[in-house]
């Protein structure tokens, strides 16, 4: 059953405010990757990922209207645009139990690069970390080697020409620091959209089931994603 959402109305994002960039590929030396092989425990962390986004279209009317008032006008509006994005986006999370696709995306990566290479000494570290500057990692991590994944950015956009009609954005982040350093070893990014089968589904179909369809995308965007990254990893690109 539909909960307490204004969901009568449909949700975009707004993904381009969203804090935090991606970054780019960061190739890693085969020398370096040679040495993971020959290392004790490698742990993997992950982070806090920013705000699901999601917007109504009494938002982004009222952000519309903002820019009727020139260019402090929109940008009050995108603020607040932004804003409201987030929390109902927020809501989307509590009330169906949305789960971070990154959780998933590093437990796949570390089993994909268990199964293709020679480094077979990496675990996953339940602890969650909000910071990800490497300064502040070097005060938990004094030496050797932590891969980390991060969610930039997760979002429900309107499919082009289909105001009315949704799919999962995502984007996320994997590096390989070593300390004591704090070096960026390698960096893969990774960008996708939720699966489709057939038509984009509407936000009542999305939410229906609890949250099934939703779930689901965000699940497809998880695939994707581990496999853009483990091909970075090993040397491949699609």
């Amino acid at each position: 059953m539909v909960k307490s959402l204004r969901i009568c109305v449909g949700i975009a994002t707004i993904g381009a405010m969203l804090g935090g960039c991606s970054g780019k590929e960061i190739k890693i030396d085969p020398t370096t990757r040679s040495i993971l092989a020959g290392q004790q425990d490698i742990p993997a962390i992950h982070y806090v990922p920013p705000p699901f986004a999601a917007q109504t279209p009494e938002v982004r009317n009222a952000a519309s209207a903002g820019m009727l008032f020139g260019a402090v006008g929109g940008a009050i509006a995108g603020a607040v645009q932004a804003s409201e994005a987030e929390r109902i986006g927020s809501q989307l999370v509590r009330d169906y139990g949305l789960e971070d696709p990154i959780l998933k995306i590093k437990s796949s990566f570390l089993e994909g690069i268990a199964r293709n290479s020679n480094i077979q000494n990496l675990f996953s570290a339940q602890d969650v970390f909000v910071d990800d500057d490497p300064g502040q990692l070097k005060k938990k991590f004094q030496k050797g080697f932590v891969f980390d994944f991060k969610t930039t950015s997760w979002s429900l956009t309107p499919v082009p020409f289909g105001p009315n009609n949704y799919r999962v954005q995502y984007k996320g982040r994997a590096r390989l620091l070593s300390f004591p350093d704090g070096k960026v070893e390698w960096q893969g990014v990774c960008e996708t959209d939720g699966k489709i089968e057939s038509s984009a589904p509407t936000l009542l179909q999305l939410v229906a089931n609890s949250g099934a369809s939703l779930k689901t995308q965000l699940s497809s965007t998880s695939d994707s994603c581990s496999e853009q990254l483990e091909r970075q990893f090993m040397g491949s690109r699609p």
